[in-house]
C-alpha cells in the first residue's frame, strides 16, 4: 500500500531526492524540495482513503529539516528550526560533527522519557517486597534494554536523567520498607556499593554513529 507505491509510482515523479523511512505504521518521508512534499501530501491522502486508512492529525506535520533549516528558520523569524519525533527519539538539526559538518542530532523524546520513568516507578512499586538483590537484577535488566535502544551518541544526558530518576524512586521505595519510612543517604550509598544500579552507557558512540544527511 505504501512502500512499493512510493518507490514505483512516487519517486520517479519527484523533482529532487525522496526517501521513505517506515516502521510498522509510523513513517517519515524526506524530500529535497518543499514542492515535492506538498504534492506528495495531497496524493497520500487519496492513497490512504483507497484502503480505508487515514493519517493521525496529531502526528502529521510538514517540517523544514536539514542543512539549510537554520537559514530558513531565521528568515521566518524563528531562532531554531523545528524538530520531529519518530520512534521515541526527537530529531533536531542544529548540531555539527567533529569535522564541523552538519549532522542530525537525536535525543529521547520528552513524552517517551516520562513514560519510561513512570514504568520504572510502577515496576519498583510492584517488587518493593522482594529481596534487594532481586530488585537490582530486575531493574538492571530493564535499564540494560533502555540503554541498548536510547544509548546513542548525543543522548547521554537523557540517559543520565532517567538513571537519576530511577535512583531517587528506588531510594524512596527502599525507605518505605523501613519502620521510619525512609533511609539515610549514607545507608543508601552503602546499599548501592553492594547492589549497584547499571549506569548509563552509549551503545553507539560518536565514532560508530552513521551520520544521517537530509538534503
Amino acid at each position: 500500500m505504501l512502500d512499493l507505491w512510493f518507490e514505483k509510482a512516487i519517486k520517479p515523479l519527484m523533482e529532487g531526492e525522496a526517501y521513505l523511512v517506515r516502521y510498522i505504521d509510523d513513517f517519515v518521508v524526506c524530500f529535497q524540495y518543499r514542492s515535492d512534499a506538498l504534492r506528495f501530501q495531497k496524493v497520500l491522502l487519496k492513497r490512504l482513503e483507497k484502503y480505508a486508512l487515514s493519517l493521525a492529525p496529531e502526528k502529521t506535520r510538514l517540517v523544514e529539516f536539514g542543512r539549510f533549516a537554520q537559514k530558513y528558520a531565521e528568515k521566518r523569524g524563528r531562532k531554531r528550526p523545528e524538530t520531529l519525533s519518530f520512534l521515541g527519539f526527537t530529531f533536531y538539526c542544529c548540531t555539527r560533527n567533529l569535522k564541523g559538518k552538519f549532522k542530525v542530532g537525536m535525543r529521547t523524546e520528552n513524552a517517551r522519557a516520562h513514560r519510561s520513568l513512570h514504568r520504572f516507578s510502577d515496576l519498583m512499586r510492584r517488587m518493593r517486597h522482594l529481596a534487594i538483590e532481586e530488585q537490582v537484577e530486575n531493574l538492571n535488566r530493564v535499564l540494560r534494554g533502555y540503554y541498548a535502544y536510547f544509548g546513542i551518541a548525543g543522548n547521554y544526558m537523557a540517559l543520565q536523567r532517567l538513571y537519576r530518576g530511577v535512583e531517587r524512586y528506588w531510594k524512596k521505595m527502599l525507605g518505605s520498607r523501613s519502620q521510619k519510612g525512609e533511609i539515610s543517604w549514607e545507608m543508601y550509598q552503602n546499599l548501592k556499593r553492594r547492589f549497584e544500579l547499571l549506569r548509563p552507557k552509549l551503545v553507539i558512540p560518536y565514532w560508530k554513529l552513521q551520520i544521517l544527511a537530509i538534503l
